[in-house]
């Protein structure tokens, strides 16, 4: 942590408590980011930025005031002061959550490369061109690499408060995203994918190219099907997609105010036997690990749906102190100028007992499908309804057959919880291409599909 910053910070609330404030919070965080684009043998885009910001928040007169600044000079600490008391005046609710002392002990987690840390223009550049030139060589089918970036970044967090807690954390991580189209006749077809190295060295161009190739060339005479109601199989990453577009029916904030069909009904079966969803912030070895929220509160492992029962939602520490609970450690804000909400963490079905060739002979026949579109317009997030177009496979005698796309899937997200028949166990939070949200890949009987 840069001495300056931490010398402000213990300034400004040393100062807070001359002016007044019986306690107070300060939350800073910053950013670091430099990316290059490839396109034709060329680097054609190089960005490099670095923001930092730092908000205050200090009890005042029985009300919680704040204020927020990119400044980090001596001369802002009386506005950011001035500031809190001034938002304290305008405030009718007395506020409930105080800052919070922390807690006894917290999880040991090294989110930063310091070898990492050391990469260049020039590497990443190399990166790129040997990504798309890989990309392009995988097949002759594949016309053209129209994106190809190759991006480093860096984040520092630090929340210190007037009851001597202390949280910092730092990450970094090379990010690697391609696209490309690939053409067969008249038949064009485009493929991505984008993956996250907490190391130079995990870093296999080839492999890379060779996934995203593979992609693509598997689309090629993709068709339309009739519309029918089939079982189908949403493959890990369509799975979280799915999973991702209702994690928000599992906030308490959200049940609180009416906006889930959860509320009430912990206790309740609300999906089939099989299904375990889990939120943990550490996951021992992985990349992805969250050491604590943006309140302070320590990682935790919570379980929401316990074999087909709901057994809680994710709390903040406010909307735990309305039911008389404690957090669940799902206390975030949008950065150290956003309001604090609830958030998931590692965010998962546990994995089933199946491999995913076993998944598809269980199955037979039906439709996998591999990717989701249409999330920010097909989906009704409070009553579970979702209508996406989709992309996958034909799957006969439990062998993944012909492409098919133009294709739409329709159900509600609640009624799949009780009807899923199978889940695979290819949940990953140690890959390359993994995300904080994640899901086995999902067998589901009787699923409406609209096509020709």
């Amino acid at each position: 942590m840069d001495t300056r910053i931490r010398s402000f910070i213990d300034t400004l609330l040393k100062r807070a408590v001359e002016e007044g404030f019986v306690e107070s919070e300060v939350y800073f965080e910053s950013d670091a980011s430099t990316a290059v684009q490839a396109l034709e043998g060329k680097i054609i885009q190089f960005e490099s930025s670095d923001a930092s910001g730092l908000s205050f928040r200090g009890l005042y007169n029985g009300q919680m005031g704040y204020a927020y600044t990119e400044d980090i000079s001596d001369d802002m600490i009386p506005f950011l002061l001035s500031q809190a008391k001034d938002n304290c005046k305008v405030l009718e609710v007395k506020e409930k959550i105080t800052v919070y002392e922390g807690d006894k002990e917290y999880p040991e987690f090294n989110g930063f490369n310091e070898e990492l840390a050391k990469i260049g223009y020039q590497e990443m550049a190399d990166a790129a061109l040997a990504l798309e030139k890989e990309t392009l060589a995988y097949d002759k089918r594949i016309e053209s690499v129209d994106d190809c970036f190759v991006a480093y970044s860096s984040g520092t967090l630090l929340i210190i408060n007037s009851k001597g807690m202390v949280c910092e954390s730092q990450d970094n991580s090379l990010d690697v995203y391609v696209g490309c189209r690939a053409k067969e006749g008249e038949d064009v077809q485009t493929a991505g994918k984008s993956w996250s190295f907490s190391s130079l060295g995990d870093l296999n161009i080839s492999k890379c190219a060779e996934t995203v190739g593979k992609k693509v060339i598997g689309k090629l005479g993709a068709h339309s099907i009739p519309s029918e109601k089939t079982s189908v199989i949403l493959d890990r990453f369509a799975a979280r997609s799915l999973l991702g577009a209702f994690a928000g029916a599992f906030s308490a904030e959200a049940m609180q105010k009416g906006l889930s069909r959860l509320a009430g009904r912990v206790g309740e079966k609300i999906a089939n036997d099989n299904i375990t969803l889990i939120d943990e912030g550490m996951i021992d070895k992985s990349q992805f690990c969250i050491p604590f929220d943006s309140e302070g509160v320590s990682a935790k492992r919570t379980v929401l749906i316990d074999k087909g029962v709901f057994t809680s939602a994710l709390h903040n520490r406010k909307t735990a102190l309305v039911e008389g609970k404690e957090s669940t450690g799902n206390g975030f804000r949008g950065g150290a100028k956003g309001s604090l909400g609830i958030s998931n963490t590692n965010f998962h079905f546990e994995n089933g007992s199946l491999s995913f060739d076993d998944l598809l002979k269980k199955m037979n026949n039906g439709i996998l499908i591999t990717a989701l579109h249409g999330l920010h317009a097909g989906v009704n997030a409070i009553s579970g309804d979702f209508s996406l177009m989709t992309e996958g496979f034909l799957v006969k005698d439990g062998k993944i057959t012909e492409p098919v796309n133009q294709i739409t899937i329709a159900d509600n997200f609640f009624d799949v919880l009780l009807k899923i028949e199978e889940l695979a166990d290819d949940v990953d939070y140690f890959a390359f291409d993994g995300a904080h949200i994640q899901s086995p890949s999902l067998l589901i009987p009787n699923v409406s599909i609209a096509g020709e």
